[in-house]
C-alpha cells in the first residue's frame, strides 16, 4: 500500500530533513541564498543603504520611521525590501527583519507576501516567508496559500515539501484552503501523484480543490485523467464553474475527444454557464483541435469580447486544417479591422498556414514583417517554420542559407526539417550534412535516424539504409511506436503499430484483409517503398496493414453508424501509404474521415484529403 504525503513528512527523519530545507543553500545561478545568517546591522552598513539610494531622503524617512516605532504598512516595507534586493541580493537584505524586530507581524508579512505573489515577484515571497521563520514570526493559515502559489511558479518541489511540513507541524493540514494549494503545488511541480494524494485525504473539498487537481494533470499532459476526475466531480455532487469547463475542455483538445467537446459545450448552454473570453478561447481551441472548424467559427462569432489568445487559437485552428487563406484573412482581420496588435505565438499560426498550403511567397513575407512592421524578434519556432516551408516547396538552399543566417544557434527540430525536405526532394548530399548536425545535438532520437534510411531508401541505397539500421543497433535506439486513438461512444479507443496479428483484433483484421481487397480493385496500390528492404513485396504490403491508424479506421468502421466522420488521433506523421489507403477508402466506403497527425489534418472525403496531398 502506497504511504500517503502526510505519512511520510510525519517520519521523525523526514520532518528534520524537510525543516532543513527551509534554509537550504540554492545553486549559485538561484536568488534565493537564504542559508546565510542574517547580518547584523551596523551605522555604516545603515549609511550605506540609503547613501546608494536613488531616493536618499524618502529612503531615510522610512527608515527613521521604522527605528522610531511608528507604525509602517505592507507598501513602504515592500520598497525598502525591494532597494536592498537590489543593491545587494538577498541574502544581505536579510538583516532588514533583524534591525525592526518587534515592528514586523504575521499580518504584515502576509499583506507584502500576497503583494510579491500578486505581482509574480516570488522569489521576494519566498525570501519574506523565510525570514519570517528566522525572526521567530510564525506563519498562519493565511501564509501558506499565497506562498505556496510562489513555490508552485517557480516550480522549487522541496522548498515546498519543506513548507508541508510546517503545515503538518502546525496542524493546518485539514484546512481546505491551505490543502487545495498544496494540490496545486505538487501538481505544478510535476509532482501529481503527490498532488492527488493530498486531494484524497482532504476532509473537505471546495470547486477550487477539483480545479487545482484538474490544472495538475492537464500540465503533466494527463489528459485522460482530467476526464476521469471531471466524472468524479459530478458524482461527488460538486457544482462545475468557467474555469473547470476551460481545464476539461483543454483535455478534450489534446484527446481530440469531440464527442466528450460537445457534451462539455451543452452542459455549460444547459447549466447557463457564461461564454466568457476564456471559456469561449477554449471552445474554439477544442473545435479546433477535433478537426470542426465549422462549429470554432460558430463560438468565435458569437463571443462579444475577443483577445489576441482568441485571435490565436482561431489562426491556428484554421492553419493545422488546411484552411491556409481563411487563416490570413483572420490575420488580415485581426490588425485591420480589430486592430490587434499580433504576438510570436500570432505569426506562428500565420507562417504554419502558409506551410501547410505552400504558400511560399506569402510567407517570406510574413516572415520579414514580424521585425520590420511590427518590431517582433523571429523565435526559433518561427525559423523552423519557414525552413519547413521552403524545404517542402524545393527550396533547399535558401533553406539552408536562413539557418546559417539565424542569430541563435539551430536547434534539432531546424535540423530535422532540412533533413525531412531533402527526403522529399531527394537530396543525398544535403540531407547527410543535415544528419550530422542532427547526430551531434540529437544523437540518441530514432526519428532522426529513420528519415535518414528513408531517404537512402528513396533512391534504393539499400546498403547505406542497412548501416543506418546496425548504427540505430548498436547504439540501442529505437523508434517511438506509432499509436491512433479514436473515440466511439465517449470512450477513447487506442491502437498500436504491430508487426502482426494479436489475439481480440481478428474482426477487425479480417475487415482490413476484405478493404484491401475492395481498394486494390478501386486502384489502390500499397506504397512498400519505405518498407523493409529485405523481406519479400508480399510481407512489405502486410507490415504496412498494421499501421496504427489502420487499426482505428476498421475499428470505427465496425463499432460507428454509416454516415458519421470517422475521427483519429495520431502521434506521429501519417505515413505515405496511410494516407493513399485513406483517400480511396472515403471513396469507397463513402465515409469522411478526419485523421490529427503530429503537424496538422487530413480530411478525407470522396478519394481527395484536404491537405492537396502537399504535407
Amino acid at each position: 500500500m502506497k504511504r500517503s504525503v502526510k505519512s511520510f513528512l510525519q517520519a521523525p527523519s523526514n520532518l528534520s530533513q524537510w525543516a532543513h530545507s527551509l534554509s537550504i543553500r540554492p545553486s549559485s545561478t538561484s536568488a534565493l541564498s537564504f542559508s546565510e545568517n542574517p547580518l547584523q546591522i551596523t551605522e555604516s552598513k545603515h549609511s550605506h543603504l540609503t547613501k546608494s539610494s536613488s531616493n536618499h531622503a524618502h529612503m531615510d524617512q522610512m527608515l527613521r520611521q521604522m527605528i522610531n516605532n511608528e507604525p509602517i504598512d505592507h507598501f513602504n516595507f515592500m520598497k525598502v525590501i525591494d532597494f536592498s534586493v537590489s543593491s545587494h541580493g538577498f541574502a544581505a537584505s536579510a538583516h532588514l527583519f533583524t534591525q525592526f524586530d518587534g515592528l514586523i507581524d504575521s499580518n504584515l508579512c502576509n499583506s507584502v507576501i500576497k503583494c510579491y505573489t500578486g505581482s509574480n515577484k516570488h522569489l521576494h515571497s519566498v525570501f519574506v516567508y523565510n525570514q519570517m521563520w528566522r525572526s521567530g514570526i510564525f506563519p498562519d493559515s493565511s501564509t501558506f496559500p499565497t506562498v505556496l502559489k510562489s513555490v508552485a511558479q517557480l516550480c522549487r518541489q522541496e522548498l515546498g515539501k519543506a513548507i508541508h511540513c510546517c503545515i503538518i507541524q502546525m496542524g493546518l493540514d485539514s484546512n481546505v484552503y491551505i490543502s487545495t494549494a498544496l494540490v496545486n503545488m505538487y501538481g505544478l511541480c510535476s509532482s501529481v501523484n503527490d498532488a492527488r494524494q493530498v486531494f484524497d485525504e482532504m476532509p473537505e473539498r471546495n470547486v477550487v480543490s477539483w480545479n487545482a487537481l484538474i490544472t495538475g494533470y492537464n500540465h503533466n499532459r494527463m489528459f485522460r485523467e482530467v476526464m476521469d476526475v471531471f466524472r468524479e466531480m459530478q458524482i461527488a455532487g460538486a457544482k462545475p464553474v468557467e474555469v473547470t469547463m476551460v481545464g476539461v475542455l483543454m483535455a478534450c483538445a489534446h484527446l481530440g475527444a469531440l464527442n466528450q467537446g460537445r457534451w462539455i459545450d451543452e452542459y455549460m448552454d444547459q447549466n447557463r454557464l457564461r461564454l466568457n473570453v476564456f471559456v469561449g478561447t477554449a471552445l474554439i481551441d477544442m473545435y479546433a483541435k477535433c478537426g470542426v472548424v465549422d462549429e470554432a467559427e460558430k463560438i468565435f462569432k458569437a463571443m462579444r469580447v475577443k483577445n489576441i489568445y482568441t485571435w490565436n487559437v482561431l489562426i491556428s485552428g484554421y492553419a493545422m486544417n488546411g484552411r491556409g487563406e481563411s487563416a490570413l484573412q483572420a490575420f488580415s482581420g485581426m490588425i485591420m479591422m480589430e486592430k490587434f496588435k499580433p504576438d510570436e505565438v500570432t505569426f506562428l499560426g500565420v507562417l504554419c498556414a502558409c506551410c501547410h498550403q505552400g504558400l511560399v511567397n506569402e510567407g517570406r513575407m510574413y516572415f520579414t514583417s514580424m521585425k520590420d512592421k511590427f518590431g517582433l524578434r523571429p523565435k526559433i519556432e518561427h525559423y523552423g517554420c519557414m525552413v519547413d516551408l521552403l524545404g517542402r516547396a524545393g527550396f533547399l538552399d535558401e533553406a539552408l542559407q536562413l539557418i546559417q543566417s539565424m542569430s541563435m544557434k539551430p536547434d534539432p527540430i531546424i535540423w530535422r526539417e532540412l533533413l525531412g525536405a531533402c527526403r522529399i526532394h531527394g537530396n543525398i548530399q544535403l540531407g547527410e550534412f543535415a544528419k550530422e548536425k542532427l547526430l551531434e545535438l540529437e544523437p540518441n532520437n530514432g526519428e532522426n535516424y529513420l528519415l535518414l534510411a528513408n531517404l537512402y531508401a528513396r533512391h534504393r541505397r539499400w546498403d547505406k539504409v542497412e548501416k543506418v539500421r546496425e548504427m540505430m543497433d548498436h547504439r540501442r535506439i529505437r523508434k517511438v511506436p506509432g499509436c491512433s486513438s479514436i473515440e466511439i461512444d465517449h470512450m477513447v479507443y487506442e491502437f498500436v503499430v504491430t508487426n502482426g496479428m494479436k489475439p481480440g483484433f481478428e474482426d477487425i483484421y479480417e475487415l482490413l484483409a476484405d478493404m484491401n481487397k475492395k481498394l486494390k480493385l478501386a486502384g489502390y496500390v500499397a506504397d512498400t517503398g519505405m518498407a523493409s528492404y529485405d523481406i519479400e513485396e508480399e510481407e512489405k504490403e502486410d507490415s504496412l496493414m498494421y499501421h496504427s491508424e489502420k487499426l482505428a479506421l476498421a475499428f470505427g468502421l465496425l463499432k460507428s453508424p454509416s454516415g458519421l466522420t470517422i475521427r483519429i488521433v495520431k502521434n506521429l506523421r501519417i505515413c505515405q501509404d496511410c494516407h493513399g489507403f485513406f483517400k480511396v477508402v472515403s471513396k469507397v466506403y463513402e465515409r469522411d474521415i478526419s485523421v490529427r497527425d503530429r503537424n496538422r489534418f487530413h480530411h478525407f472525403v470522396g478519394g481527395v484529403c484536404s491537405c492537396n496531398d502537399y504535407w
